[in-house]
């Protein structure tokens, strides 16, 4: 998207705090999910606790793109601890459970069954390889008893391949007329019936338009299709309390589906007492500049953050150094808006498409052997205490790899005793082959797995830790240090990253003077300087060092706005001449010029202090735009006015 933006800028009077809402403690917008860890799971792939539903057709253990048995009451257990079903993912410091689709599939072809869920026809009803309804419930009683929130992963885009084609005309084959479930998915007027996405032949976009992989690609532009699904997985919430979704395919959906969709969503939840019902989409991009599209324009209320994967995975492995992940979060205003913040994407180092992050950072360059754990552990720790909304992937805390090219079928491997041969000698990270062996028995053995548990018992007794604000203090070579904010007492952290071979010494400048630092996670020699801090970073490895005292280094600079054409998105730049080691929370208002009613445009946390403003948000062209800032002792800076006139050709 581009579009012609000319300025015309210029400074005006300070105006009244009285005319501006600013609340003591301003805070980004956050999603129900935004301090929790999440556990994504492939049922099928996890255990098999009823042998009686692997009757069901396209069961197959020895090839990768079949059943395998895993079911619901497999992934449920016994519910009690020591068990190695939810109560194992509790063990872990888990709080959320994303499962694969559960709904029931196609038939099984010759090339492989739907056994990761992706395949709907019957968005009603439990598969029957994964059990039952009831085991279903059974599933979120447990999950509700362990404190676990349940993420239902859904498909909206497209449901299994049942439309057929000859030439150019679709039709749904005699014996498959009334396959899918409810009854408006059988009507071929509900489909675009336009060929395959690569290759579509309608009149439009055919990423919007097209099959995805074959599948048929619904019209959900369509009242009776969006307002349909909303009916369907509004029972699965009311049925069995879901916390949130995640909308597979986001990117092929109709650009209004989710202005549409979520409303609709959102009112179910609340009827069914679950607050903060929170919604993230997969569009698959590495670029921050298209995904901000989706989240400021589409209104997808966050996305997974495939920039993260890249960048983090990259830098663990020692592809890449510190300024790289400066890069990247220094891109995180891209999603600033009054409901949106990067604090809400969701974090992940590996899944069931990419490949698992123990593949992922072996093969990005050539290393030792031994240090791929650590290197690892860093990926983790970086995912854990930066921003974000963590999620491992089931099998990745048992340092599962792969092998091939390491995504799709061979990141989907079983976690209970497997007959797929290939799985039983790929390498384990921090571990021996499995052979024979099951995931379950090796967990409290995997040093992976037990380092998970540290770095989420330090999230849960210091949330700040936990998606905190979050500012960088220093990024140079192999070095990544970031400080965290305790917003309730006004306490400061350290988070230092080394993906180097060697130990460093690093000196970093905080918001806390005068005080000692304890250490929670890491080995270190702590010296402080007034409010400057130096320690020693090992090879390899995270340190975490916690302020005694509280923050008392508030001294803020500040100038005005400064104004700029944002040339990758079309979007305006204001950026807020702010400095100050402190933690500020800076909020952007605008205005249509001549209205006396400022609207909030977001806040942002994290220097330097800048929003992108979509002229299409504001008809009249002609605005008014400033910025409050507020630091940690609670005193408010304001910034003068900028006028913007917005002219598109």
């Amino acid at each position: 998207m581009k579009r012609k933006i000319t300025l015309a800028l210029f400074v005006a009077v300070f105006l009244s705090l009285s005319t501006i809402s600013f609340g003591a403690n301003v805070i980004s917008p956050k999603v129900g999910l935004t301090q929790d860890l999440i556990y994504f799971v492939m049922p099928d792939r996890y255990k098999d606790g009823d042998k009686k539903n692997n009757d069901n057709g396209g069961f197959n253990t020895s090839l990768t793109a079949f059943y395998h048995g895993g079911d619901l009451k497999g992934l449920t257990g016994t519910c009690e601890p020591g068990d190695d079903g939810l109560a194992r993912i509790k063990s872990l410091g888990f709080t959320a459970v994303w499962l694969t689709p559960v709904v029931k599939q196609q038939e099984a072809i010759g090339s492989g069954s739907g056994y990761h869920g992706y395949w709907g026809v019957d968005f009603l009803n439990v598969d029957p390889h994964l059990g039952t309804n009831a085991d279903m419930l059974e599933f979120s009683k447990c999950a509700k008893k362990l404190g676990l929130k349940v993420i239902l992963d859904v498909v909206t885009n497209h449901t299994g391949d049942v439309i057929k084609y000859l030439g150019n005309e679709a039709y749904i084959p005699v014996e498959s007329k009334n396959l899918k479930n409810p009854a408006w998915l059988n009507d071929l007027s509900n489909y675009h019936n336009v060929g395959d996405v690569g290759s579509c032949w309608g009149n439009g976009n055919c990423t919007k338009l097209g099959d995805f992989y074959g599948l048929d690609d619904l019209a959900t532009e369509k009242p009776v299709v969006y307002k349909g699904w909303a009916d369907v997985y509004g029972k699965w919430i009311s049925k069995y309390g879901i916390s949130g979704f995640r909308v597979d395919t986001a990117r092929h959906v109709d650009d209004k589906f989710f202005k549409n969709w979520s409303p609709l969503i959102n009112a179910t939840a609340n009827k069914a007492n679950i607050k903060d019902f929170t919604i993230f989409g997969e569009v698959f991009d590495y670029s921050p500049f298209n995904l901000m599209t989706y989240v400021r324009q589409n209104k997808i209320q966050t996305l997974l953050d495939f920039p993260f994967q890249a960048k983090a995975t990259e830098y663990a492995s020692g592809y890449s150094n510190a300024p790289t992940l400066s890069a990247l979060f220094e891109n995180d205003d891209y999603y600033t808006s009054a409901n949106s913040s990067a604090s809400d994407l969701v974090t992940f180092l590996g899944n069931h498409d990419v490949g698992r992050v123990g593949y992922i950072i072996a093969n990005k360059r050539i290393q030792p052997a031994d240090q791929l754990l650590p290197r690892t552990n860093l990926a983790n720790a970086l995912m854990y205490f930066s921003r974000g909304i963590p999620v491992v992937y089931y099998g990745d805390e048992v340092g599962m790899t792969g092998s091939n090219s390491g995504k799709d079928q061979f990141a989907r491997q079983d976690m209970f005793p497997t007959d797929i041969e290939l799985w039983k000698n790929e390498i384990r990270v921090g571990g021996s082959p499995i052979g024979n062996g099951d995931a379950f028995s090796v967990t409290s053995k995997s040093p992976v797995a037990n380092y998970l548990i540290k770095l989420a018992e330090i999230r849960k007794s210091n949330p700040a830790l936990a998606n905190g604000p979050m500012l960088e203090r220093y990024s140079k070579y192999g070095i990544y240090v970031i400080s965290k904010k305790d917003v309730a007492v006004n306490r400061e952290y350290l988070v230092a990253f080394n993906n180097s071979d060697n130990d460093e010494i690093v000196e970093v400048t905080t918001a806390t003077s005068g005080g000692e630092w304890t250490q929670i996670l890491g080995a270190t020699d702590v010296t402080t300087d007034q409010n400057k801090v130096s320690f020693k970073v090992p090879a390899l490895s995270t340190i975490v060092l916690k302020a005694n005292g509280t923050i008392n280094q508030f001294a803020t600079k500040f100038t005005k706005l400064s104004t700029s054409m944002d040339d990758l998105t079309g979007f305006y730049k204001v950026k807020a001449g702010l400095s100050s080691k402190d933690f500020l929370s800076v909020e952007f208002f605008a205005r249509n010029v001549g209205s006396s009613k400022w609207i909030t445009q977001g806040v942002d946390t994290g220097s330097p202090y800048s929003i992108f403003l979509d002229p299409l948000d504001f008809p009249k062209k002609k605005i008014e735009v400033r910025a409050v800032a507020q630091n940690s002792k609670g005193e408010n800076f304001v910034l003068p006015i900028t006028k913007l006139t917005f002219t598109s050709p």
